[in-house]
């Protein structure tokens, strides 16, 4: 009886943790920030930052770009993705990530799938000795 009374009671504050959470930041704001400033040093993609929390992308653009307006993100261009991370030079960062540590808990730890999404390029036709190709020249021949 006693487990019992003890998991109920972890639920509901774990529950409360949530509530208090989603009032502070907004259940989207809350994923976001858990996950970026519970792990600092790790950036990430806009696509990435969805799938992980769960927030739809067109939302998550918009919340993300108002965090880094206010200073608590750093976004970085690498190629044609923007990468955020956790601003750890931002005045307010430990004292947040302190808050988001009691309300969310332990930060998610992440599977290397790297594996997962790689490709494998076929391999390269083997040209034969005897043939050579001959280069094509950009402009055709006028035809008649």
């Amino acid at each position: 009886m006693l487990g019992t009374e003890s998991e109920a009671g972890e639920a509901r504050a774990v529950t409360a943790a949530q509530l208090l959470a989603n009032l502070l930041f907004g259940a989207y704001r809350h994923r976001v920030l858990s996950l970026l400033l519970l792990r600092p040093g790790d950036s990430f993609h806009v696509r990435m930052i969805s799938r992980l929390t769960g927030v739809p992308a067109g939302s998550l653009h918009r919340e993300l770009r108002q965090l880094a307006d206010a200073g608590l993100l750093n976004a970085m261009r690498v190629g044609n993705q923007i990468h955020y991370s956790a601003n750890e030079a931002s005045p307010v960062f430990a004292n947040l990530a302190a808050v988001l540590e009691k309300t969310a808990g332990a930060p998610p730890t992440l599977d290397d799938h790297s594996a997962e999404h790689s490709i494998e390029l076929p391999p390269r036709p083997k040209s034969r000795p005897g043939l050579k190709r001959k280069a094509r020249s950009r402009a055709r021949p006028a035809r008649r």
